[in-house]
């Protein structure tokens, strides 16, 4: 006796049917992120060989690996990318001391008016970043300023001290950035198996061997995402620098968003400008990748 074929055709055609509404689906947000992400960066990849100046836009001039060269015999790109990374570091390790902190306290489950706590902690998230660069110069104002007053300093300029300028930026891009941090690991830990810790608990571990052997590991995946993210985005940032220092003073604070912006728009360099932000691109992509495979080595599945 023969088995229909008639349902196996229907499948078939529905299967089509699927794939060409995924198809359609997809169709847009693969022409946008072509026009948005992919196009801009080959065009500055091709700019960066070319010698281009905002002062005679219709002259373009091939200079081959002329403005790699010069970016790498300068000292000041390597002085920029150095307090670029000594920000990134202080910004995402103190971010996540911080956030991961107020996650497993917002995680225990004797904390009465969590959701209350959770909602006040997020709000430093919604402002701008404009907005809390301009709130935070005005808490630092030397004379009248918050901080100054809480911690008894007279007229100290924060934001005008070499030593001071970056840490104070730092503190300012914690305040803003830390409960993204904080509710991302806050979702990691409760998806940890609850059953795994009370095993664990039994045979006699401690809080600190529970975490840092079953908790730590099921949260590598958040943990891998969120602090890639916050490296990334940190490594762009332009928005506090330019608002709270300008770079200054005497360069404390000029990092490669800011070193770049002088070179295209101050230099009226763009050639040298989009070369800079090659090397930028290039070293973002290494670091993602190794910083992926390395995480991933410490991954469990539960």
């Amino acid at each position: 006796m023969t088995t229909p074929t008639a349902p196996v055709s229907g499948k078939k055609r529905n299967g089509k049917t699927c794939n060409l509404f995924a198809v359609g689906l997809l169709t847009p947000a693969v022409i946008l992120l072509s026009f948005t992400i992919i196009l801009p960066v080959f065009l500055v990849i091709g700019l960066s060989f070319f010698k281009y100046s905002l002062l005679n836009l219709d002259k373009i001039e091939w200079n081959r690996f002329a403005n790699y060269t010069a970016i790498f015999k300068n000292p000041l790109f390597f002085a920029s990318f150095g307090r670029t990374l000594v920000y990134v570091f202080g910004t995402v390790f103190t971010q996540f001391l911080i956030g991961l902190g107020a996650a497993l306290l917002l995680n225990w489950r004797a904390l009465r008016g969590s959701r209350l706590y959770r909602t006040l902690l997020f709000l430093p998230w919604t402002v701008p970043s404009l907005v809390v660069a301009v709130v935070w110069m005005f808490m630092y104002q030397p004379q009248y300023g918050v901080i100054n007053y809480v911690l008894r300093l007279q007229n100290a300029n924060l934001l005008g001290g070499i030593h001071t300028a970056m840490p104070a930026v730092i503190f300012a891009a914690v305040w803003k950035q830390m409960p993204l941090m904080m509710i991302m690991l806050l979702s990691g830990l409760q998806t940890v198996p609850e059953n795994l810790q009370e095993a664990a608990a039994i045979d006699g571990a401690d809080a600190f061997q529970r975490f840092g052997a079953i908790v730590l590991p099921c949260l590598m995946p958040v943990l891998k995402t969120v602090t890639l993210t916050s490296i990334i985005t940190n490594f762009q940032m332009f928005v506090l620098f330019f608002t709270m220092t300008g770079g200054g003073p005497v360069r404390a604070t000029t990092t490669l968003t800011i070193y770049t912006y002088e070179t295209a728009f101050t230099g009226f360099n763009l050639g040298r400008g989009a070369a800079i932000g090659v090397c930028w691109l290039v070293f973002l992509v290494s670091f993602s990748t190794i910083y992926n495979k390395a995480l991933s080595l410490r991954e469990v599945s539960y």
